[in-house]
Parts: C-alpha cells; sequence; structure tokens
C-alpha cells in the first residue's frame, strides 16, 4: 500500500501528462496501429502498410519464415554511402568510414513483423486515455498492463515506452557474451536471465499495488571460474520516489549484497567498460540525468528480422569477426523511428555527454544508438538486431552490439532461439527475492 500511497501523494502535488481526448485516441483504430505507429505505407511504397493484425498467428509464422529466402535489394558501403546518407545513422556513417574495407549494410526489404496479443492493443487504448506521466515524465501512473502511451507528447514518454514495451509476461533466456578487440580475439560468457514484467501481468488491474513493474535475475554459467556470479533487480516504476533496488552475488565471497552502483554509468560486470548498466536493453532506469529532447519521426535503414543472424550465434566465429559482425549475417530495412536526444545536464555526471535513439516506431524498441563524449564527438555507437519470437509472441532483440569507435572493439550480448523460454505463468514473486536467491546459488 506504501506504492499506493507514494503515487497518491504525487498525483496531488504535481502536474501530469499525457493523456489525450477521445478523438485523438481512436486515431489507433483508424490512421494509426494500435501502438501508434502510422498505419499506411510511405510514399514511395519502400515503408509498406501494416498488415500484421489481419494474419493469424500461423500465416504470421509463415511469413516470418518465407522473409528469410530473400535476398538483399542493395549493399551500403563506404564507397556509395552518400546516396543513402539521410536514411543512416552518425553512427552507421562512421562505421562505414572506419572500417571501409569490411562493414557494410545489407539492405532488405522491408516487413512489419510487429504483432502481439490483442489484449495488449486493447489495455494501449485504455491508456490513451487514462495513463499519466507525473514528477516531470520520469515516473507513471494509472497505467494497465500494456504499452503506456500509444499517442506520445514527449520524449521521456517514448522512453518509457521503450522500457515497458511488450517483452512476454515471464520468460528464461541463455545468452552468450564476449568483447571482441581489435585483433579478434575474444572469450565468451554464458549467462541465464529469468524475468518476470509484473507489469503486463494480464490480471492485474490499473492500479498496481507495488512500484516495482520487473524483476531481472541474471547468472553466470560459463566460464567456470566466473560461474554463480549474479545480480537481481527490482525496476521501479516510480524510480525518483521509489528508486530501483539491486543486489549482486559474487561466488567466491558465497554473499549477495545490496549493490547501489548498479544503474546509470557503472559499467556492466563482464562488457570491459563497453557497456554500462543503463545500455541493457539498450536504454533501461531512470531518466533524471539528461534533458530529452523529441526530434520527431523519420526515416531510416535499421537492423530487423535479423533471423540469419540469431541461427549464426551457434558459429561464433563465422559471425564474431574483427571490429563488428559478420555483414553476411545482419539484415537491414527501412522503417519509421522516432529519434530521441538526451543530453547531460550541467550540474550532473554520467559518461556518455550525449545520447541520440533511434526508436522502432511498430515495437517502441530502441534499434540503433549514436554515443557522444562531447557536442560533436561521436564515440560509440549500438545496434539492437531483432527478431520475431512466436512463442513470446512479439519482437525482441535476438543480439545488441556495442562499438567502440576509438578502441575499434565491440561488445556482443545474443540470445540463441532453442535457449529461449517464454510463459504466460510465471514464477511466484518469491523466487526473486533476495533470500531466496542467495539459498538457490549457495546451492
Amino acid at each position: 500500500m506504501l506504492y499506493a500511497w507514494l503515487i497518491c501523494c504525487l498525483l496531488t502535488s504535481q502536474p501530469s501528462l499525457a493523456k489525450v481526448d477521445a478523438k485523438e485516441a481512436l486515431r489507433l483504430k483508424q490512421d494509426l496501429t494500435p501502438l501508434g505507429a502510422e498505419r499506411y505505407s510511405n510514399k514511395s511504397n519502400t515503408i509498406p502498410r501494416w498488415k500484421a493484425d489481419k494474419m493469424t498467428w500461423k500465416a504470421h509464422t509463415q511469413w516470418t519464415q518465407d522473409i528469410q529466402k530473400e535476398e538483399p535489394q542493395y549493399h551500403i558501403t563506404h564507397k556509395n554511402y552518400d546516396k543513402y546518407k539521410h536514411l543512416l545513422s552518425n553512427g552507421q556513417i562512421k562505421m562505414l568510414r572506419t572500417y571501409p574495407d569490411t562493414f557494410e549494410l545489407p539492405v532488405y526489404p522491408s516487413h512489419r513483423t510487429a504483432k502481439i496479443p490483442n489484449w495488449l492493443y486493447e489495455n494501449a487504448f485504455k491508456n490513451a486515455l487514462e495513463a499519466e506521466s507525473i514528477n516531470n515524465g520520469e515516473e507513471i501512473a494509472n497505467t494497465w498492463p500494456g504499452l503506456p502511451f500509444p499517442i506520445p507528447n514527449s520524449a521521456k514518454e517514448i522512453m518509457w515506452n521503450h522500457q515497458l514495451r511488450w517483452k512476454g509476461i515471464s520468460f528464461t533466456l541463455k545468452t552468450l557474451e564476449t568483447t571482441i578487440n581489435r585483433r579478434g580475439d575474444y572469450r565468451i560468457i554464458e549467462n541465464t536471465l529469468d524475468v518476470y514484467s509484473i507489469f503486463h501481468d494480464p490480471n492485474r488491474t490499473k492500479t498496481i499495488d507495488d512500484w516495482r513493474y520487473i524483476f531481472y535475475l541474471s547468472y553466470i554459467t560459463s566460464p567456470s571460474k566466473l560461474a554463480g556470479g549474479a545480480y537481481l533487480t527490482h525496476e521501479s516504476i516510480i524510480p525518483l520516489s521509489k528508486p530501483r533496488q539491486s543486489w549482486m552475488y559474487i561466488a567466491g565471497q558465497r554473499r549477495l549484497r545490496r549493490s547501489p552502483v548498479m544503474g546509470y554509468d557503472a559499467p556492466t560486470f563482464t562488457s570491459d567498460g563497453l557497456r554500462m548498466m543503463d545500455e541493457i536493453d539498450m536504454y533501461n532506469g531512470a531518466m533524471d540525468r539528461y534533458d530529452w529532447q523529441l526530434i520527431g519521426k523519420q526515416e531510416k535503414i535499421i537492423p530487423y528480422n535479423n533471423d540469419k543472424l540469431q541461427g549464426a550465434l551457434n558459429d561464433s566465429k563465422a559471425l564474431l569477426t574483427p571490429h563488428h559482425l559478420n555483414p553476411e549475417f545482419t539484415r537491414f530495412e527501412k522503417h519509421r523511428v522516432w529519434v530521441v536526444e538526451a543530453t547531460l545536464k550541467p550540474n550532473k555526471k554520467h559518461l556518455y555527454y550525449k545520447r541520440r535513439f533511434y526508436i522502432d516506431e511498430d515495437t517502441w524498441s530502441i534499434a540503433m544508438i549514436d554515443i557522444y563524449r562531447s557536442d560533436n564527438d561521436l564515440w560509440r555507437t549500438s545496434f539492437r538486431y531483432s527478431v520475431f519470437y512466436d512463442q513470446m509472441p512479439g519482437i525482441l532483440s535476438a543480439a545488441d552490439a556495442n562499438h567502440d569507435l576509438d578502441e575499434k572493439m565491440y561488445y556482443i550480448q545474443g540470445i540463441r532461439l532453442e535457449d529461449a523460454s517464454f510463459s504466460t505463468t510465471p514464477p511466484p514473486v518469491s523466487y526473486f527475492m533476495p533470500g531466496n536467491i542467495r539459498q538457490r546459488l549457495i546451492r
């Protein structure tokens, strides 16, 4: 009940944003998709009309399989990128310039494969009328299980959409991660992720009697010298009023302890400093250290429908080439994206001065990021290679790649399809409590 009391205080003491009127909300059943994307094709028809809602799940599965038989329409290289510059991120352009002999973008026909269960579309419509962003957009309230802001009014609402987009109710994933140095050397680390999105539990009502929206447990299974290390996070829907809670288990010490540093620009434990804590899932956590600006909607060539890449995760030698993933296994398509820019506030600290996010309009997932050390010093760039998971069902990452363009290194975290398990019956909340985690890891 403490959560409900906190929200009550916030709602009565501060103006709220985000609700749209009934006429505007009806657009979600007309010219917009149920999640707020533009339903129709672009003028050149290079971005098609969204039609996934008209398909049965069986037909949709066949469609996503047929897509993988296609050949690239063209390749963007360092020799011809000027022709496509308006469709590229600054990070893509710098990758083409930095690795002219090896990096390219194979561009395929565009397919808008995003599709999720109908009850989430219904809840997104209700959220358009009722969900609120509070505390200067840093926190949200009055949300049904589903996308909170299908018709967003601000950059922060778009970032909340990314964080609270559909990822399934509960899942277990086995991931591989590694840092590939400039010589091409790497050592693979394997993890297991257990996740329960309490926010998306269809049995809950609009009011969440809990400040937590997701439980996240990650533990290392290989190599043996690192196995047993883990961290547990309870993520907050009101991160300023009630910050996330995190715990870290160090196998050699056999103890689970609270960790105040698991956020913002604390480096993740196994990325050699190439990925910060707030870059897990491309972006997560509180937004209070940055000023946020909505640049607008643009057409960009982004990673999409990367089933071939996911299959190649079983053959890491072919995929994990020096400097970047082997382009032979990547797929890029033209899609509409929201562009959001975050600039560090004068009185705040973070390793990254500025970030530009490119968010897919159909899924609300961040597809690419440009990362700056100063206004004009592009330092790092990240790509999300997404796929459609029939078991989820919906689009989620197959691999995220974080590139350091100075050191010519990159970090990747990938998900093998055969090791992904989704469930509509989550484990009990007690499964993600520190006491139970400690007992399981020690055993």
